[in-house]
């Protein structure tokens, strides 16, 4: 049959997010083809749930592995949901029952944003990397020597996350997240207040540069205890860098080279590397 022999090398790689579940079918170590993003109804009912992760196999068309970058908390080895906030209605449920499908790799969203940057994107060639996603919440991960650090639970290991360590009073992520802007600024989204800067709005302006002066003092303790090489920063917020105010001399910083499609490679990469397993 034509194909075949092809098929039976291609991988699905799923990246499960609040909003969307991106995806993109893998061969011979590449990205081949990228399919549209399915809202993931995170909030919704398990059936809703069940749904979107079955329109994203079926619009795979055939394959013959899959790879899934989730995020936490979840039961990595044996693929099932643990989360009592987002994808609520399916918690103690496994991937396999939802999606009519078992993978043979999931792994946290922040290591997979970090592996794909290590192999495919701008931490590659580094032994010492941390990763960085900015966004709705505070995402990171650290590798050293080519492995991710990992806890027993699958996730980033303790040491190394950034959400909740504690942070002028609080937490980092009360500083440094998508709702630590909106709670002082009056906008619909994150990006409306990004246009707003970028249009010459100084308060905005001046919101943007104190939420970067809290990341660069948060990622300067961060890199005085790991000595990163690079920290590769990701995630929606992160592509406003520009921003955040001058970088401090001495922080390895470098935008993300593939933004959404890190997590995808980086599941791809330890499917077929075993990295993670």
């Amino acid at each position: 049959m034509p194909g075949h022999q092809d098929n039976a090398e291609v991988v699905l790689a799923l990246d499960i997010g609040g909003t969307f579940i991106k995806s993109a079918l893998f061969r011979d170590g590449e990205l081949f083809r990228r399919l549209e993003p399915v809202p993931s109804c995170s909030e919704g009912s398990g059936e809703a749930i069940a749904a979107a992760f079955r329109q994203v196999l079926r619009q795979a068309g055939e394959f013959a592995h899959l790879a899934v970058a989730v995020p936490g908390p979840f039961d990595y080895a044996r693929g099932i949901f643990r989360m009592p906030h987002k994808f609520a209605a399916v918690n103690g449920r496994s991937f396999a029952e939802l999606s009519g499908r078992d993978a043979e790799c999931f792994l946290h969203d922040a290591n997979a944003f970090l592996l794909g940057e290590m192999t495919h994107g701008a931490a590659r060639g580094f032994s010492r990397c941390g990763g960085v996603t900015l966004g709705t919440g505070l995402g990171a991960a650290f590798a050293s020597g080519g492995g991710i650090w990992t806890g027993n639970d699958g996730s980033p290991a303790a040491e190394v996350k950034l959400w909740n360590r504690p942070f002028r009073g609080k937490i980092a992520e009360d500083f440094i997240s998508a709702r630590a802007l909106l709670a002082r600024f009056p906008a619909g989204s994150v990006r409306e207040i990004a246009d707003r800067a970028k249009a010459g709005d100084p308060a905005a302006q001046q919101l943007w540069r104190e939420y970067g002066a809290a990341l660069f003092e948060l990622l300067g303790k961060w890199q005085e205890e790991f000595s990163p090489e690079v920290i590769v920063i990701g995630g929606g917020i992160g592509r406003d860098l520009a921003l955040f105010g001058a970088v401090p001399a001495g922080l390895p910083l470098r935008k993300s080279a593939l933004w959404e499609d890190a997590a995808l490679y980086g599941a791809y990469e330890s499917f077929r590397k075993g990295l993670l397993r």
